[in-house]
């Protein structure tokens, strides 16, 4: 995921070279010329602001207070001119991460931003794993998952059919029980079928309930899963798997909220509300012929598609850690942490599985792991053995990064003054590249 940096000055020139130097370097950057301008495009969502102090319309000190008054949590580096340092220990006070005094050096501004980044991560997941009870509803920290929970939650106040869309394992159902919880119908039931695990008579049976006698061992009458949910939440998962005719009676049930149990003639009134998911493309389905057009918009009043964790890289980690914490409690080893290599590794997979697989292979590895921290080895051997992204102009630069860093230190004897000496770097930034890589 790209880092939102937003650059604050009023000379133009700086702005336009900044600009330039970190959309090459991988950042996705927008600018602001004034205190007012800047606190507009922050609201949009930024991670990193590189402020200037002396601004038109609102100095950098205004800035900063609006932004503790708004709660924008982006981490801020600011600019001061030389010799005005009182002003930056004031912004530091008013919750600047860092100060540069012009003129700064390329380098200096570059390294000093990535650790404004580092830390806003941190900030961001360490937010989210303490403010999120998972049971309470899908851990998010990537800003596209975090708009469909808050989509979600402005839907689950009415009745209104939910549509949930996105491959296996993304997390419909935890979407679905959240969105139940977050509902007037939280303390009624939530009952979920799994509509592509049962053979069609059987998912009927399952559905609607059945009398005594309606078929060869039926010895008795049987509530089925809509009418277990009156009063509370029905989730129908993988419902672009069912037939025709079963999509029939379910467009009944959702267009008059009645059924009749298979082999009964008497209907029934049903109260719920209706949380579908599928990782079927129904538009498809409906042009095939092979899903009902009716049912489709009936079900799609509220669509939610949610994203691969491919697509949201910055949940990875998050969720990765959540996922240990939580398995190790049940293993009692409630001190397992993961790795840093070993997260380089998480982050570097593509997750055809997506979440469920996530969870899958940290379940091994908190079961596996020897020490108090899962290292890569840990991992299942799918994840790949390397712990760095081979692909892309990035990956393949860091991947480079590290080697020559590696090689160096190996000359060296493991000396880092001299690496850092042999590399032209200072000692305590080489220190950080170490850590940095797992070096």
């Amino acid at each position: 995921m790209k880092a939102r940096l937003l650059i604050v000055d009023d000379d133009a020139a700086i702005r336009a070279a900044l600009s330039e130097r970190f959309q090459a370097r991988g950042y996705a950057v927008t600018s602001a010329a004034s205190g007012v301008e800047a606190l507009e495009r922050a609201r949009r969502g930024v991670e990193l602001v590189l402020l200037d102090l002396m601004l038109p319309q609102g100095d950098g000190l205004w800035v900063l207070e609006r932004f503790r008054e708004e709660g924008i949590a982006a981490t801020v580096v600011v600019i001061t001119a030389h010799g005005s340092v009182e002003k930056a220990v004031e912004a530091m006070r008013a919750g600047a991460y860092d100060f540069l005094q012009k003129p700064f050096e390329p380098a200096l501004i570059e390294e000093t931003l990535r650790r404004a980044l580092e830390r806003t991560r941190l900030l961001a997941v360490n937010r989210a794993l303490r403010g999120a009870d998972v049971g309470d509803g899908p851990l998010a920290v990537d800003p596209r998952m975090e708009r469909v929970l808050a989509t979600a939650r402005r839907a689950a106040a009415s009745d209104a059919t939910v549509l949930l869309l996105g491959e296996s394992g993304t997390g419909k159902e935890v979407l679905a029980r959240a969105l139940h919880r977050w509902s007037p119908r939280a303390d009624g039931p939530f009952v979920a079928v799994n509509c592509a695990a049962l053979a069609e008579g059987l998912l009927e049976s399952e559905l609607f309930g059945h009398e005594k006698g309606a078929f060869t061992g039926a010895h008795e009458r049987r509530v089925g899963c809509i009418e277990a949910a009156h009063g509370g939440t029905l989730f129908l998962d993988e419902l672009g798997d069912t037939s025709p005719a079963l999509q029939a009676k379910l467009l009944r049930v959702l267009e008059q909220r009645t059924l009749e149990r298979v082999g009964g003639t008497r209907t029934i009134e049903v109260d719920l509300r209706v949380v579908a998911a599928t990782n079927r493309d129904l538009k498809e389905r409906v042009a095939a012929g092979a899903f009902r057009e009716d049912l489709y918009y009936r079900l799609n009043v509220i669509a939610l598609t949610v994203p691969p964790l491919r697509e949201r890289p910055a949940d990875v980690e998050a969720l990765a850690r959540h996922f240990v914490q939580e398995l190790a409690r049940e293993v009692k080893r409630p001190g397992l942490a993961l790795s840093d290599d070993a997260l380089l590794r998480l982050r570097a997979h593509s997750w055809p599985g997506n979440v469920r697989e996530l969870k899958n292979a940290l379940e091994r590895a908190v079961v596996l792991a020897e020490g108090e921290r899962i290292e890569a080895d840990d991992l299942p051997e799918e994840l790949g053995t390397s712990t760095e992204p081979s692909t892309g102009f990035h990956g393949r630069v860091e991947s480079f990064r590290r080697a020559l860093l590696r090689d160096t230190l190996a000359e060296s004897g493991g000396n880092q003054a001299e690496a850092a000496r042999r590399l032209g770097l200072q000692r305590t930034y080489l220190a950080r590249l170490v850590r940095r890589y797992g070096l």
